[in-house]
Formats: C-alpha cells, structure tokens, sequence
C-alpha cells in the first residue's frame, strides 16, 4: 500500500474543489448584486427627477455650481441614502445633500420630506417662498401644496405630480417626465 501519495491527492484535489466552491461563491455574489432598498430607490428617482427641473436664472451667480438637496426625515436609512448622492453632478452643478432645517441660511433647490419627517407642513410652506422643488412620500403630499408625490405601487415606485405648485415656484419639469407619471394634476 502507498499510503503516503493517497493522502496528498485527496488533499489536493479537496482544496481544489473548495477553491473552485469559492471563486463560483465569488461570481455568483457579483453577479447577484443586493435589491437596493426602498428609501435607495427613493433618492435615486429624486436625483433622476432634479435632473430634468429647469430652475428659474438667478441673478446673483453665488451657488452656481452647486445644487442642494435638503432632506427631512426621523429614518436614518432615508437619511442615508440621500447622503450616499452626495458629490454627484447634475447639468455641471455638485450636488450637496445636508438636513433640511426650518432656518436654512441658503434656500435648497430640492426639499425631500420623508414621511416620518418633523415639521413637515412648515418646511413645504418655507420652500414655497423660492424656487424649490419638493418631493415626498407621505400620503396626501400634493394635496398639501407638494410638487411631487412618490408612492409604492405594485412593488415599484412611482410618482405623480402637481404642475400648478410647479408653475408657483416658477420651476418646469421635461415633457419627458410628465409622460412618466403616473398621474399629473393641474
């Protein structure tokens, strides 16, 4: 009996198979990324959404190359996954995402209140004083002086908008994005 190379190939051959068990392991991790969450989801169709706002020219020039994003939420996951666009660039101008607050020294550009959001209905009302576009996803949103309501719908979002609040705030959304709504009021 050779009892010495049997061993050798078994643990040869066994390390094998546990290589190629975990480079497969590996693939299948990448090729299988994570489902992104709800509130990820969320942010990225804000940021898509600020894509296509034509905001009214302002005459003093100091921020133009930044577009800030406030976000109202108690959620830390919303919180964090507005965060994480941080730095992105939209038609030339950085995004910057910071907590909205009711004394913004500096107006924001998108006001997103989560539902979970404290003072929500003072935040909607200090944004309607500029040209800010405001998202959120509470329920009733547009019908309490909102731009854009998110929703969940059949396990995707989507989105309605309320083009009067739009024209108020002198603000214009792409075509293309109207088209894409689920419901778009006057």
């Amino acid at each position: 009996m050779h009892a010495g190379p049997v061993p050798a190939r078994r643990w040869w051959s066994r390390s094998l198979v546990w290589g190629i068990g975990a480079s497969l392991w590996g693939l299948a991790t990448q090729a299988c990324p994570q489902v992104p969450s709800e509130s990820a989801v969320k942010a990225r169709m804000v940021l898509s959404l600020a894509r296509f706002v034509q905001w009214p020219a302002s005459g003093d020039g100091a921020d133009a190359g930044v577009l800030r994003l406030c976000v109202a939420a108690r959620q830390s996951e919303a919180i964090g996954a507005f965060s994480a666009l941080n730095g992105q660039v939209i038609a030339g101008r950085t995004l910057h995402v910071q907590p909205a607050s009711g004394a913004e020294s500096t107006p924001c550009h998108v006001l997103y209140l989560h539902s979970s959001a404290d003072h929500a209905a003072d935040l909607l009302a200090q944004a309607g004083r500029s040209a800010t576009l405001t998202v959120g996803d509470a329920e009733g949103f547009l019908n309490r002086g909102g731009m854009v309501e998110l929703m969940l719908v059949n396990d995707a979002i989507r989105f309605d908008i309320h083009l009067k609040a739009l024209r108020a705030a002198q603000l214009t959304l792409s075509s293309q994005v109207l088209r894409l709504a689920r419901q778009v009021r006057e």
